[in-house]
């Protein structure tokens, strides 16, 4: 998905509301799957252990590779800062986690439901 897609703004037909809520939600999938792709590792150069630590010995120190973040990623990222806590775990829980909610310590399904309806209309505001 193109990042000039991912924007979002209501306009007071229904329909519309509809289309808007669409394009957030297929943002937060596409946000959702890169941070997952990289908290499995997947995203980072395939090195040794040994190799890193070769790093230490050569150079004294680790050598830390910076992660380019994509604009639109990074859009999302400071649209969802803003949320509170709660709303932010559920997010995380739908999008990055494919909605483990037990996991992510949420009482009941119909809470982790709230917050994440609570969560998708602020950030369609």
């Amino acid at each position: 998905m193109r990042p000039s897609n991912l924007r979002v703004a209501l306009v007071a037909d229904g329909r519309d509301d509809l289309v808007n809520m669409k394009a957030l939600r297929a943002g937060l999938n596409a946000w959702g799957r890169y941070w997952a792709f990289q908290e499995l590792g997947k995203g980072f150069t395939n090195r040794s252990a040994c190799d890193k630590l070769g790093e230490v010995q050569v150079y004294g120190c680790a050598l830390v590779r910076e992660l380019s973040v994509p604009k639109h990623v990074v859009q999302f990222d400071r649209m969802i800062e803003r949320l509170s806590p709660n709303c932010i775990r559920a997010i995380r829980t739908c999008y990055v986690c494919k909605g483990q909610w037990a996991l992510m310590g949420f009482d009941s399904k119909k809470s982790y439901v709230y917050w994440l309806r609570r969560a998708e209309i602020q950030l369609a505001k």
